[in-house]
């Protein structure tokens, strides 16, 4: 793209850059906000004990989905004896404003060691004691009181958050995590007063909000160092040009949970097309990505040591990888050291919100836990990812935001305005 710029600017007295393309001037303070922001994430500092000390209260602070689709809040107590109660109420809506069920769970956790399959958390032993069902229609499903969200979890101090294992519909061992919960004592959150003031006779009702229009335009990035199933962690950057209908992706990878070590980054770009909104979640679109051209920059020695193992054309020329510089993967039909072969199509789901600073977020579907891809309709996601925030509009249009300040520890959307109670896959 820099080649079809005639002149580059750069003034050496203010932190501005300006090219122009023939005569109309392009300023870079919307790109450079991008990058300023996954730079925040990559440097910034996480508290983590292991093993954690999770005693204590600690609620949901946002109406959770999870695969299926399910719609529910949780509020979970710890007591210093091991025991703990656990409170999970399910909703016919993705507000979390019509209950269906609540399901009290009562039982005992024991932290264990750190985790092999996932750096950073914990595995625990869970043993469950009683289970209390309480239907709040003619009929309800039972849902699945085994608690193994509590085999994996991981407490960062300063954010006051507890991210638990992930549930996934093949009940397979948590590879990553859900929403996290917050401390119940959590200033400014008024979802966590609704819901830690819940019983189960009386579930919590989370006011019902507008329907925000999906619109992918511009650029987007990630709010914390997301994890992956296969020991993956991530940061990610999307562009999307809504009157051409293109995307471009920046995913890199470390070896870390709080993303301060890389190990390879993959550019990828490619079509896509908006289809109907979905039936499963309200306010979410259907839409379908091909990606048709990819880039790999390896990023330590270990990962370029291993892509100059495969032979045969499987991944970029044979034995050319150097430390640090990119080599297009498309002209090989991907890459198979990473899983990813070209062209490649992925059925995805996307909603939109937004967090109590008024940035804008995106969601896009959960990939499955064992690492496959969504490349079939069938399987589509019926969950969600940790959100991205957008930090461009593209174009000339300007993002009308407040500053975007990263807190310690990840960040993750919260409603702080409510008062109660008045891989296989590129993602």
């Amino acid at each position: 793209m820099l080649s079809l710029y005639s002149l580059v600017i750069l003034f050496s007295s203010v932190s501005l850059c300006v090219l122009v393309l023939g005569s109309d001037p392009v300023l870079l303070d919307q790109r450079n906000r991008c990058h300023s922001r996954l730079k925040q994430l990559h440097g910034q500092q996480v508290t983590v004990h292991t093993p954690p000390n999770i005693t204590g209260h600690w609620v949901s602070n946002s109406c959770e989905v999870r695969p299926g689709p399910e719609f529910l809040t949780r509020s979970y107590r710890f007591f210093p004896d091991g025991s703990f109660q656990a409170l999970q109420f399910f909703y016919q809506d993705p507000e979390c404003s019509e209950p269906s069920s609540s399901l009290l769970i009562r039982g005992s956790v024991r932290p264990l060691r750190g985790s092999w399959l996932v750096r950073g958390g914990t595995e625990s032993e869970v043993h469950v004691s009683g289970v209390q069902l309480r239907c709040l229609q003619t009929a309800c499903d039972p849902p699945d009181p085994s608690m193994q969200e509590l085999t994996l979890m991981r407490l960062e101090l300063r954010a006051e958050e507890l991210f638990l294992g992930d549930v996934q519909t093949e009940r397979a061992q948590p590879a990553g995590y859900q929403s996290p919960l917050r401390s119940a004592k959590a200033q400014r959150c008024g979802v966590c007063r609704i819901v830690s003031s819940a019983d189960l006779h009386h579930p919590p009702v989370l006011p019902a909000r507008s329907e925000r229009p999906v619109r992918l335009q511009g650029d987007w990035v990630s709010t914390r160092c997301e994890v992956r199933p296969g020991v993956l962690f991530l940061t990610r950057q999307l562009t999307f040009h809504e009157d051409s209908q293109t995307w471009t992706g920046q995913y890199d990878h470390f070896s870390d949970p709080v993303c301060r070590h890389p190990t390879f980054n993959i550019s990828a770009s490619g079509r896509y097309t908006r289809g109907a909104p979905s039936a499963a979640i309200r306010g979410a679109v259907e839409f379908t990505f091909t990606v048709t051209h990819m880039t790999v920059t390896p990023m330590d020695v270990a990962t370029t040591s291993l892509l100059n193992v495969f032979r045969r054309r499987e991944c970029g020329s044979e034995g050319s990888w150097q430390l640090g510089v990119p080599q297009d993967v498309t002209w090989t039909s991907g890459c198979a050291a990473l899983g990813v072969r070209l062209p490649h199509t992925e059925y995805e789901l996307f909603r939109a919100g937004q967090d109590p600073s008024g940035h804008s977020l995106l969601y896009n579907g959960q990939r499955p836990s064992d690492g496959s891809s969504p490349d079939r309709p069938e399987r589509r996601p019926t969950s969600f990812q940790p959100p991205l925030t957008r930090c461009s509009r593209g174009g000339r249009e300007r993002e009308r935001e407040r500053p975007f300040r990263l807190s310690s520890g990840s960040h993750t959307p919260r409603d702080d305005s409510v008062e109660a109670p008045h891989s296989g896959s590129l993602a």
